[in-house]
């Protein structure tokens, strides 16, 4: 890996409640793979603003911010060269509306999903854990 500073992310596991029940936003890329929403931290933003502005631009949907699930990183092929890629994922709730993918962001599709399918329907191992680790916070969550 390169010794430069990780290219920085954020993102979140957004839920809201149908009928009391929790269900997860996913959304799926331009490559056809269904993951949470995410993107790069711009110059001087913090990890907070990036996942709920990022999470507003690809999918329409504005969140409040519960907590910290956790940091993950990674290696990506950027510009002919390795850089290790860090992402915060935070735990978001929401409104039960429609989401509105955002083609420009390279966004196919976006949709609620109940709880035990969204932990199923993500590719990456490392992101199902994502999703199981903020559906353990949201247990321990007082509901609203």
């Amino acid at each position: 890996m390169a010794q430069d500073e990780p290219i920085r992310a954020a993102g979140g596991v957004v839920y809201c409640l149908v009928d009391g029940m929790a269900h997860i936003l996913l959304i799926q890329d331009k490559y056809g793979v269904w993951t949470l929403p995410k993107g790069h931290l711009e110059p001087g933003e913090t990890e907070e603003c990036a996942a709920t502005r990022e999470i507003a631009e690809e999918t329409g949907i504005c969140c409040t911010l519960v907590s910290l699930i956790q940091r993950v990183q990674y290696p990506v092929y950027k510009k002919s060269a390795w850089r290790d890629k860090q992402v915060a994922y935070f735990l978001a709730q929401a409104e039960h509306v429609e989401p509105s993918p955002q083609a420009d962001e390279g966004i196919n599709a976006a949709r609620w999903f109940a709880a035990n399918e969204a932990v199923q329907m993500p590719e990456y191992a490392q992101v199902r854990d994502v999703v199981r680790r903020g559906l353990a916070l949201l247990t321990h969550e007082p509901q609203s």
